[in-house]
């Protein structure tokens, strides 16, 4: 492929993870459906790799035309070119080249545990130090009276938000407080959000690149007006934008695996002002 310019982007061919960045770079200046497609293609890069563009579109409720222009927003002349990207990562990841690098692991001496594990507690104690550091005191006050006020609490999270989300979720149950968890792998999270009345509160969980259905959950419960807090790592997460107060928790951390501790925290702490003389 000889190399080309490519408008609002680098010469071509463009790695994946080049590709990735930009869609990051400028995904609050898309609009609401292209940030539709921008969060897919960062959640599922398979999907996009391996499906037609008329499935894709079905997945996503779009139309086909709009894959394409949102290939041309980054420099594509069409969505076949944009995904050429996708299904290069996947022959470079190829089973042979993993069997290769299995084989080559397996000659190397075992990992150091006493180091790995100091690094994990290093990870861990960085994040708790920046979100001591950094919390806003003054939302955190406004999400524990959104908590202590609702008549039942709504909790999204999925994938590295899940454990949070459930923790949130089983604390509330010790203390004898009316919650569920939005039931997205039954396919049910959507009609629990119709039944979520004024005086309930959806509390939603999701860091990058945000799971698409906690977004469109957050999205509809908006839509409707309904109470929601959410807890992100930026004011600029879309979860932020449609939510009543928002709880930050940055992912700085060099850790490979980005550490939950400090989310756990932050749970922990609504969980305690929002009923602690019910919790043992």
């Amino acid at each position: 492929m000889n190399e080309k310019s490519f408008a609002n982007g680098p010469a071509a061919p463009e790695t994946f993870d080049g590709l990735r960045q930009r869609v990051r770079d400028r995904f609050p200046t898309l609009s609401p459906h292209l940030q539709r497609i921008a969060r897919a293609s960062l959640e599922e890069p398979n999907s996009f790799a391996l499906n037609t563009t008329q499935v894709i579109a079905d997945e996503l409720e779009i139309q086909p035309s709009t894959l394409i222009r949102f290939a041309k927003e980054f420099g594509y002349k069409g969505f076949s070119e944009f995904q050429r990207v996708f299904r290069q990562r996947l022959i470079e990841g190829q089973a042979g080249v993993r069997g290769q690098v299995l084989e080559d692991s397996a000659k190397m001496p075992p990992p150091d545990a006493k180091a790995l594990l100091d690094a994990s507690v290093a990870a861990h104690m960085e994040a708790l130090k920046h979100l001591s550091e950094t919390c806003d005191l003054g939302d955190l006050a406004t999400a524990i009276r959104m908590m202590r006020s609702a008549r039942h609490v709504y909790i999204a999270g999925l994938r590295r938000s899940s454990p949070i989300a459930e923790y949130l979720h089983y604390g509330l149950l010790r203390a004898e407080r009316a919650c569920s968890m939005l039931d997205f792998s039954g396919g049910m999270a959507g009609p629990q959000i119709a039944t979520i009345s004024r005086e309930d509160l959806l509390v939603a969980i999701a860091f990058p690149p945000y799971s698409v259905p906690v977004v469109e959950v957050v999205m509809d419960a908006d839509v409707v007006g309904r109470r929601i807090l959410t807890i992100t790592d930026t004011a600029e997460s879309p979860l932020a934008r449609h939510a009543e107060t928002t709880l930050l928790v940055g992912s700085e951390s060099k850790s490979h695996l980005q550490p939950i501790s400090a989310a756990i925290a932050l749970v922990q702490t609504l969980i305690t002002a929002t009923a602690q003389d019910e919790l043992d």
